[in-house]
Formats: C-alpha cells, sequence, structure tokens
C-alpha cells in the first residue's frame, strides 16, 4: 500500500472518530446533569485529532508536486 493510500486511510479513520465523540459530546448535553470531565475529555482529543488530520493533510498536499 502507498504512503498516500496510507495517509487517506488515516485520515478518514480520525474524521470518522471526531464525528464519533461529537455525537457522544451531544447526547452528553443532553442528559439533566452532563458529566463536564467526560465533555471536556473528549473536546481535548477532538483538538489533538483536528491537529493531526490538518498536518497529515499537509503532508498529503506535500507529495503532490504541482506548487
Amino acid at each position: 500500500m502507498g504512503r498516500n493510500k496510507k495517509l487517506r486511510i488515516r485520515l478518514e479513520g480520525l474524521r470518522r472518530r471526531i464525528t464519533d465523540h461529537r455525537i457522544k459530546i451531544a447526547l452528553e448535553q443532553q442528559r439533566a446533569i452532563p458529566d463536564r470531565s467526560l465533555l471536556r475529555h473528549w473536546e481535548v482529543e477532538i483538538r489533538a485529532w483536528e491537529q493531526t488530520v490538518k498536518n497529515l493533510d499537509r503532508r498529503l498536499k506535500k507529495g503532490k508536486r504541482h506548487d
């Protein structure tokens, strides 16, 4: 499997995890007493994954030779 394909697969997985965590946050916020520490944990994970997605996107585009 080529480098770009591996990057695209990893990006897809991260984006899916971000979406899943956003759904979890929305469901938790609808509860009568939401668990703030859990919400904070998910938000931190999302921020980290978004940064990773940004870096991987940059690496994927960097491989293309049309500047």
